[in-house]
């Protein structure tokens, strides 16, 4: 976390904090260095309350009358952060979008608790990853590196709130535990597939009744947590560690996912929360499934039935639809995209006679940090394929400017024409990857760039 905040920034935080001492107003605003868009959306459980503007000077800000307290949301562009408000603050943010968590600055009154909180997700970023190397431990074992994290966060959480001249309420300390929590929890549901993992064995294995104690403290229907991501990952791994143990004691309930959305139609009552998880189950399944040219019709069936947000089985189903757009084993129809120089071609000339991947990307579903770190992991495992990037965002990023994109190799990256065919190929916006062999076939016309199967067909087309 980076703590400088710009004089600007904090003399609009001081006179705010004078104005809301004596006022119920609350606001919020700030600026956003290297702009996305020219807004910033705010919103509460998962809703937008409202859209501020960026001015000449990139700043944007609002008062609010009737703002409770609670968790709210700030997006610009594809991210997003958390920010907890009480009533009379008055909290700016400041940050730059080519680096977006780790520049956010909180400053004015109601900040200190909002530094807090992006410092926790920070570090329980870093220390998941750390924990991946403690899975082959014993339960026993694991269970005392949880220990030993929850209390030192616990104690961490204590002496920010000793220290605090505010009182530190009811509603953030309730937040703070599960910021803390969950996470942990998260990892003790994903222990026995990590433990399978590490030790090789055919089986779950066998895990006292006391190592899930946590979950009789656990509502899976919390309304004010449904937008809180460590509250709702955590929930989708319960459901997933459900759904495994069902698979393993039995053989006819062999499709996970049928399971999982099984699992989430019986536990979670809350419709808004249940058709989320529901989309993003079936969604996550069909673009990351070792095979993913069809989404299975039990498992469609089953999200069509219970799913009662027409939005999500309109998307849903034009999703459904783009993956029969291209057909395996049969040329690839041609299409017109243009290079960043502005220059037309076809994708045919751009491939002919090389084995190909095209990836159409878009950061509202991938960070180019990622996109960036798995295409050059890919062209360095597999030098012989051809990598073809598609951008397909309307509003193109700055590949020779944003400092993860430039590293992009910018002959190798298009975008789609106006009219160009290949916009039937992603009706339902989400991204697809194809691949294309040195004749012209296509060998995949719907996979992606995380699906499981990715490494091994390339393989086979190398």
């Amino acid at each position: 976390m980076k703590y400088f905040i710009s004089i600007i920034v904090a003399i609009v935080a001081f006179s705010c904090k004078t104005a809301n001492e004596d006022t119920e107003i609350t606001s919020f605003g700030g600026e956003i260095i290297n702009p996305k868009t020219d807004f910033v959306l705010f919103l509460k459980e998962g809703s937008v309350i409202d859209t501020l503007f960026l001015d000449s000077n990139n700043r944007f800000i609002n008062n609010y009358k009737s703002l409770v307290e609670g968790l709210y949301t700030f997006k610009h562009g594809t991210e997003f952060q958390y920010v907890y408000i009480q009533p009379k603050d008055s909290i700016l943010v400041r940050l730059n979008t080519w680096d977006f968590d780790e520049s956010l600055v909180f400053s004015g009154k109601g900040s200190d608790k909002n530094e807090f909180l992006i410092n926790l997700f920070l570090q329980n970023e870093k220390e998941e990853k750390n924990m991946y190397q403690y899975f082959n431990l014993n339960e026993y074992e694991f269970q005392h590196k949880i220990d030993s994290l929850s209390n030192e966060r616990i104690e961490i959480f204590n002496k920010f709130s000793s220290e605090r001249i505010q009182k530190t309420t009811d509603g953030f300390k309730k937040l703070t535990t599960s910021a803390i929590n969950f996470p942990l929890y998260r990892l003790k549901e994903m222990y026995p597939f990590f433990y399978k993992k590490a030790h090789k064995l055919n089986k779950f294995p066998k895990i006292s009744k006391e190592f899930y104690n946590f979950r009789k403290d656990i509502s899976l229907n919390e309304d004010n947590l449904i937008a809180f991501y460590p509250y709702q990952n955590y929930v989708v791994y319960y459901l997933y560690n459900l759904s495994y143990q069902l698979k393993e004691k039995d053989s006819t309930k062999n499709n996970l996912t049928v399971n999982i959305l099984n699992a989430t139609v019986d536990h979670i009552k809350s419709e808004k929360f249940k058709n989320t998880l529901l989309k993003r189950i079936l969604v996550n399944d069909f673009l990351k499934s070792e095979s993913t040219c069809s989404i299975n019709e039990d498992a469609l069936n089953l999200f069509i039935n219970n799913c009662t947000n027409q939005e999500y089985i309109t998307q849903v189903e034009k999703l459904v639809n783009d993956s029969k757009t291209i057909k395996n084993k049969e040329p690839l129809h041609n299409f017109n995209i243009l290079s960043y120089n502005n220059k037309i071609a076809t994708i045919n000339d751009v491939i002919k006679h090389k084995n190909s991947v095209i990836y159409f990307w878009s950061t509202n579903y991938m960070s180019s940090d990622y996109l960036v770190k798995r295409i050059k992991y890919l062209e360095t495992n597999f030098p012989n394929i051809l990598f073809i990037g598609i951008n397909m965002q309307n509003t193109s990023e700055d590949l020779t400017s944003e400092p993860n994109l430039k590293n992009l190799d910018i002959s190798k990256q298009f975008k789609l024409t106006k009219n160009s065919e290949a916009h039937k190929y992603f009706t339902s916006n989400y991204p697809r990857t194809i691949i294309i062999d040195k004749n012209g076939i296509v060998k995949n016309g719907f996979t992606y760039l995380d699906s499981r199967k990715l490494h091994s067909e390339l393989t086979k087309l190398k």
